[in-house]
């Protein structure tokens, strides 16, 4: 993730969901992941990212969504139709306003230290 945000030209902010893996993204996280973990360990093979973990040991899928679902999920219903709590937002402390919803992120922008 981290060389994603070097290489991205222009004005960038990326945030990153702590202990997430691909299967965060889609729904019945908790069961696709540890259906996939399962799999992988019945072969003998090891999944890249966070995979080798039980689902227990990661974030819910309920804070995944929470996640994905970005200012939507905060006060304010802070949306595209709304840019100016939109911009508010992402110019604040993510980070603090996503952990109050227990949602752990990194926020990355070139003025931010990573956590």
């Amino acid at each position: 993730m981290y060389e994603i945000f070097e290489r991205t030209p222009g004005t960038k902010q990326m945030v990153i969901l702590r202990r997430a893996d691909h299967v965060h993204f889609m729904d019945n996280v908790e069961e696709l992941h540890e259906t996939m973990r399962k799999s992988a360990v019945q072969r003998g093979a090891s999944l890249d990212f966070e995979g080798n973990a039980a689902i227990a040991e990661l974030c819910s899928g309920e804070q995944a969504h929470l996640f994905a679902r970005g200012p939507h999920a905060l006060p304010h219903g802070c949306c595209i139709e709304r840019q100016g709590d939109a911009q508010r937002f992402l110019a604040g402390d993510i980070e603090a306003q996503l952990a109050a919803r227990d949602v752990d992120v990194i926020v990355i922008s070139p003025d931010a230290q990573t956590g």
